[in-house]
Protein backbone atom coordinates (compact mmCIF):
# COMPACT_ATOMS: atom_id res chain seq x y z
CA UNK A 1 0.00 0.00 0.00
CA UNK A 2 1.35 2.97 -1.13
CA UNK A 3 1.24 6.62 1.12
CA UNK A 4 -0.56 9.51 0.45
CA UNK A 5 -0.87 13.02 0.21
CA UNK A 6 -4.23 14.98 -0.14
CA UNK A 7 -3.56 18.44 -1.34
CA UNK A 8 -6.69 21.26 -0.62
CA UNK A 9 -6.78 24.57 -2.41
CA UNK A 10 -8.89 26.89 -0.85
CA UNK A 11 -9.65 30.40 -1.23
CA UNK A 12 -12.22 31.49 1.01
CA UNK A 13 -13.56 28.44 1.42
CA UNK A 14 -14.91 29.11 5.16
CA UNK A 15 -18.29 27.56 4.63
CA UNK A 16 -16.62 24.60 3.63
CA UNK A 17 -13.18 23.66 5.07
CA UNK A 18 -13.70 21.68 7.86
CA UNK A 19 -16.03 19.86 6.39
CA UNK A 20 -14.25 18.71 3.39
CA UNK A 21 -10.99 17.97 5.71
CA UNK A 22 -12.44 16.22 8.20
CA UNK A 23 -14.43 14.02 5.58
CA UNK A 24 -11.13 13.63 4.41
CA UNK A 25 -10.09 13.06 7.78
CA UNK A 26 -12.54 10.19 8.02
CA UNK A 27 -12.39 8.54 4.43
CA UNK A 28 -8.69 8.47 3.51
CA UNK A 29 -7.28 6.14 6.42
CA UNK A 30 -9.29 3.58 4.91
CA UNK A 31 -7.73 3.20 1.91
CA UNK A 32 -4.13 4.72 2.62
CA UNK A 33 -3.07 4.14 5.96
CA UNK A 34 0.04 6.76 5.62
CA UNK A 35 -1.54 9.68 4.62
CA UNK A 36 -1.41 13.28 5.16
CA UNK A 37 -3.79 16.13 4.51
CA UNK A 38 -2.39 19.38 3.50
CA UNK A 39 -4.54 22.69 2.81
CA UNK A 40 -3.39 25.53 0.89
CA UNK A 41 -4.76 28.50 1.89
CA UNK A 42 -4.09 31.10 -1.08
CA UNK A 43 -4.81 34.62 0.92
CA UNK A 44 -8.15 34.03 2.15
CA UNK A 45 -10.04 36.83 3.11
CA UNK A 46 -12.48 35.36 5.19
CA UNK A 47 -12.08 32.78 8.35
CA UNK A 48 -10.65 30.27 6.26
CA UNK A 49 -7.30 30.64 7.55
CA UNK A 50 -8.18 30.49 11.08
CA UNK A 51 -10.28 27.44 10.60
CA UNK A 52 -7.50 25.34 8.97
CA UNK A 53 -5.43 26.17 11.97
CA UNK A 54 -7.62 24.92 14.44
CA UNK A 55 -7.98 21.78 12.46
CA UNK A 56 -4.47 21.09 12.45
CA UNK A 57 -4.52 21.35 16.44
CA UNK A 58 -7.39 19.27 16.71
CA UNK A 59 -6.59 16.45 13.86
CA UNK A 60 -3.16 14.66 13.33
CA UNK A 61 -2.41 14.54 10.14
CA UNK A 62 -3.22 17.94 9.12
CA UNK A 63 -0.85 20.57 7.77
CA UNK A 64 -1.56 23.91 6.42
CA UNK A 65 0.52 26.59 4.52
CA UNK A 66 -0.83 30.17 4.50
CA UNK A 67 -0.21 32.46 1.43
CA UNK A 68 0.09 36.17 2.58
CA UNK A 69 -2.07 37.32 0.01
CA UNK A 70 -4.08 35.20 -2.96
CA UNK A 71 -1.44 33.78 -6.02
CA UNK A 72 -3.80 31.69 -7.89
CA UNK A 73 -5.05 28.10 -8.08
CA UNK A 74 -2.04 27.54 -9.40
CA UNK A 75 0.66 28.78 -6.67
CA UNK A 76 -1.81 27.14 -4.13
CA UNK A 77 -1.01 23.45 -5.86
CA UNK A 78 2.64 24.04 -6.03
CA UNK A 79 3.11 25.21 -2.64
CA UNK A 80 0.77 22.25 -1.68
CA UNK A 81 2.77 19.74 -3.35
CA UNK A 82 6.17 20.83 -2.41
CA UNK A 83 5.41 19.92 1.22
CA UNK A 84 3.99 16.60 0.00
CA UNK A 85 6.18 13.81 1.76
CA UNK A 86 4.52 10.54 0.21
CA UNK A 87 4.47 8.18 -2.94
CA UNK A 88 1.28 9.58 -4.39
CA UNK A 89 -0.51 13.00 -4.53
CA UNK A 90 -4.01 13.24 -4.64
CA UNK A 91 -5.87 16.85 -4.81
CA UNK A 92 -9.03 18.37 -4.66
CA UNK A 93 -10.92 21.15 -4.15
CA UNK A 94 -11.82 22.28 -0.62
CA UNK A 95 -15.46 23.32 -2.16
CA UNK A 96 -17.31 19.89 -0.96
CA UNK A 97 -18.46 18.95 -4.90
CA UNK A 98 -16.73 15.79 -4.85
CA UNK A 99 -17.37 11.71 -3.26
CA UNK A 100 -13.96 11.15 -1.86
CA UNK A 101 -14.89 7.39 -1.50
CA UNK A 102 -14.24 7.50 -4.92
CA UNK A 103 -10.62 8.06 -4.40
CA UNK A 104 -10.00 4.42 -3.94
CA UNK A 105 -11.11 3.77 -7.73
CA UNK A 106 -8.01 5.93 -8.66
CA UNK A 107 -5.49 4.66 -5.81
CA UNK A 108 -6.35 1.46 -7.61
CA UNK A 109 -5.02 2.06 -11.04
CA UNK A 110 -1.97 4.15 -9.90
CA UNK A 111 0.45 1.39 -10.25
CA UNK A 112 -0.66 0.72 -13.42
CA UNK A 113 -0.28 4.55 -14.68
CA UNK A 114 1.62 7.61 -13.81
CA UNK A 115 -1.42 9.77 -14.00
CA UNK A 116 -5.16 8.91 -12.57
CA UNK A 117 -7.35 11.91 -13.41
CA UNK A 118 -11.13 11.94 -12.31
CA UNK A 119 -13.80 13.50 -15.25
CA UNK A 120 -16.82 14.47 -14.22
CA UNK A 121 -19.63 12.09 -15.11
CA UNK A 122 -21.97 14.38 -15.01
CA UNK A 123 -20.94 18.02 -14.28
CA UNK A 124 -22.86 20.02 -11.49
CA UNK A 125 -22.45 23.62 -12.41
CA UNK A 126 -24.40 26.81 -14.24
CA UNK A 127 -24.66 27.05 -17.92
CA UNK A 128 -22.42 29.58 -18.73
CA UNK A 129 -19.53 27.15 -16.82
CA UNK A 130 -20.32 24.46 -18.70
CA UNK A 131 -19.59 26.44 -21.79
CA UNK A 132 -16.47 28.11 -20.98
CA UNK A 133 -15.27 24.55 -19.71
CA UNK A 134 -16.57 22.82 -23.38
CA UNK A 135 -14.88 25.92 -24.79
CA UNK A 136 -11.67 25.57 -23.06
CA UNK A 137 -11.38 22.09 -23.53
CA UNK A 138 -11.72 22.39 -27.10
CA UNK A 139 -9.05 25.39 -27.58
CA UNK A 140 -6.30 23.03 -25.58
CA UNK A 141 -6.87 20.45 -27.52
CA UNK A 142 -6.37 22.90 -30.96
CA UNK A 143 -3.77 25.25 -29.55
CA UNK A 144 -1.44 22.52 -27.56
CA UNK A 145 -3.05 18.80 -28.83
CA UNK A 146 -3.83 18.27 -25.26
CA UNK A 147 -6.43 15.26 -25.20
CA UNK A 148 -8.18 15.29 -21.51
CA UNK A 149 -11.98 14.42 -21.23
CA UNK A 150 -12.04 17.32 -18.88
CA UNK A 151 -8.15 18.57 -18.20
CA UNK A 152 -9.64 20.43 -15.44
CA UNK A 153 -11.80 18.31 -13.12
CA UNK A 154 -9.92 18.54 -9.47
CA UNK A 155 -9.84 14.99 -8.51
CA UNK A 156 -6.35 14.02 -9.92
CA UNK A 157 -3.64 10.86 -8.37
CA UNK A 158 -0.04 11.52 -9.29
CA UNK A 159 2.88 9.10 -8.53
CA UNK A 160 5.71 11.36 -6.78
CA UNK A 161 7.88 10.97 -9.58
CA UNK A 162 5.70 13.16 -12.43
CA UNK A 163 6.66 16.12 -10.25
CA UNK A 164 10.76 14.91 -10.29
CA UNK A 165 10.25 16.11 -14.16
CA UNK A 166 6.94 18.44 -14.54
CA UNK A 167 7.45 21.67 -13.43
CA UNK A 168 4.71 24.27 -12.76
CA UNK A 169 5.01 28.08 -13.64
CA UNK A 170 1.34 28.95 -13.84
CA UNK A 171 -0.15 30.65 -11.07
CA UNK A 172 -3.42 30.53 -12.25
CA UNK A 173 -6.11 28.25 -13.56
CA UNK A 174 -3.68 27.01 -16.26
CA UNK A 175 -2.20 24.83 -13.96
CA UNK A 176 -3.70 21.57 -15.32
CA UNK A 177 -3.58 22.12 -18.33
CA UNK A 178 0.32 23.36 -18.10
CA UNK A 179 1.19 19.87 -16.29
CA UNK A 180 -0.96 17.88 -19.19
CA UNK A 181 0.55 19.32 -21.84
CA UNK A 182 4.31 18.64 -20.29
CA UNK A 183 2.66 15.33 -19.34
CA UNK A 184 2.07 14.80 -23.00
CA UNK A 185 5.42 15.50 -24.51
CA UNK A 186 7.19 13.50 -21.64
CA UNK A 187 5.28 10.26 -22.69
CA UNK A 188 3.46 9.54 -19.43
CA UNK A 189 0.76 7.45 -19.13
CA UNK A 190 -2.77 8.62 -18.15
CA UNK A 191 -5.73 6.89 -17.23
CA UNK A 192 -9.42 8.25 -17.04
CA UNK A 193 -11.90 8.02 -14.78
CA UNK A 194 -15.63 8.63 -14.23
CA UNK A 195 -16.45 10.57 -11.23
CA UNK A 196 -19.38 11.88 -9.30
CA UNK A 197 -19.70 16.10 -8.83
CA UNK A 198 -22.38 17.48 -6.24
CA UNK A 199 -23.48 20.99 -6.92
CA UNK A 200 -21.85 23.98 -4.75
CA UNK A 201 -23.61 24.58 -1.63
CA UNK A 202 -22.23 27.03 -0.09
CA UNK A 203 -19.73 30.43 -0.92
CA UNK A 204 -18.91 31.25 -4.23
CA UNK A 205 -16.68 29.74 -7.10
CA UNK A 206 -14.01 31.65 -8.84
CA UNK A 207 -13.59 29.64 -11.76
CA UNK A 208 -16.35 31.80 -14.04
CA UNK A 209 -14.68 35.17 -12.76
CA UNK A 210 -14.25 37.40 -16.10
CA UNK A 211 -10.31 38.23 -14.26
CA UNK A 212 -9.19 34.67 -14.17
CA UNK A 213 -10.62 33.56 -17.53
CA UNK A 214 -8.55 36.37 -19.33
CA UNK A 215 -5.55 35.47 -17.30
CA UNK A 216 -6.25 32.00 -18.26
CA UNK A 217 -6.29 32.88 -21.88
CA UNK A 218 -2.92 35.10 -21.12
CA UNK A 219 -0.74 32.14 -19.60
CA UNK A 220 -1.82 29.78 -22.58
CA UNK A 221 -0.75 31.90 -25.24
CA UNK A 222 2.09 32.16 -23.02
CA UNK A 223 2.46 28.22 -23.11
CA UNK A 224 2.03 28.15 -27.20
CA UNK A 225 5.01 30.35 -27.42
CA UNK A 226 6.97 28.18 -24.98
CA UNK A 227 5.66 24.81 -26.71
CA UNK A 228 7.16 26.26 -30.02
CA UNK A 229 10.50 27.20 -28.82
CA UNK A 230 10.75 23.86 -27.22
CA UNK A 231 9.57 21.91 -30.46
CA UNK A 232 12.24 24.15 -32.50
CA UNK A 233 15.11 23.40 -29.83
CA UNK A 234 14.38 19.28 -30.49
CA UNK A 235 13.41 20.00 -34.36
CA UNK A 236 17.50 21.44 -34.51
CA UNK A 237 18.92 18.57 -32.27
CA UNK A 238 17.31 16.12 -34.69
CA UNK A 239 18.74 17.69 -37.40
CA UNK A 240 22.19 17.23 -35.79
CA UNK A 241 21.74 13.74 -35.08
CA UNK A 242 20.67 13.37 -38.93
CA UNK A 243 23.77 14.99 -39.94
CA UNK A 244 25.92 12.79 -37.28
CA UNK A 245 24.26 10.13 -38.09
CA UNK A 246 25.26 10.59 -42.27
CA UNK A 247 28.68 10.78 -40.96
CA UNK A 248 29.20 8.19 -39.43
CA UNK A 249 27.66 6.37 -42.53
CA UNK A 250 29.56 7.36 -44.78
CA UNK A 251 32.42 6.83 -42.61
CA UNK A 252 31.45 3.52 -42.05
CA UNK A 253 31.28 2.62 -46.50
CA UNK A 254 34.69 4.23 -46.69
CA UNK A 255 37.43 1.78 -47.46
CA UNK A 256 39.60 0.84 -44.66
CA UNK A 257 42.77 1.71 -46.62
CA UNK A 258 41.26 5.20 -47.57
CA UNK A 259 40.09 5.44 -43.02
CA UNK A 260 43.93 4.22 -42.60
CA UNK A 261 45.13 7.96 -43.57
CA UNK A 262 42.66 9.59 -41.65
CA UNK A 263 43.12 7.60 -38.88
CA UNK A 264 47.13 8.09 -39.43
CA UNK A 265 48.71 9.92 -36.62
CA UNK A 266 50.29 13.33 -37.63
CA UNK A 267 54.30 12.88 -38.04
CA UNK A 268 55.28 14.95 -35.16
CA UNK A 269 57.60 18.40 -36.28
CA UNK A 270 61.14 18.26 -35.34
Amino acid sequence: MKSLSVILPAFNEEANIRAVVEDAYRTVPKIAPIFEIIVADDGSKDRTGEICDRLVEELSNVRVVHHPQNRGYGAALKSGIRLARHDLIFFTDADGQFDLNELATLLEQSNAYDIVAGYRARRQDPPHRLLFAWGWNILVRIVLGVRIRDIDCAFKVFNRNVFDRVQIQSVGAMVNTEIFAQVSRFGMTVKEVPVTHFPRQHGESTGGNVAVILKAFRELIKMRRKVDSISAVIRRVRRLQVRQESCDKIILSTPPSVRKIFDREPIPSE
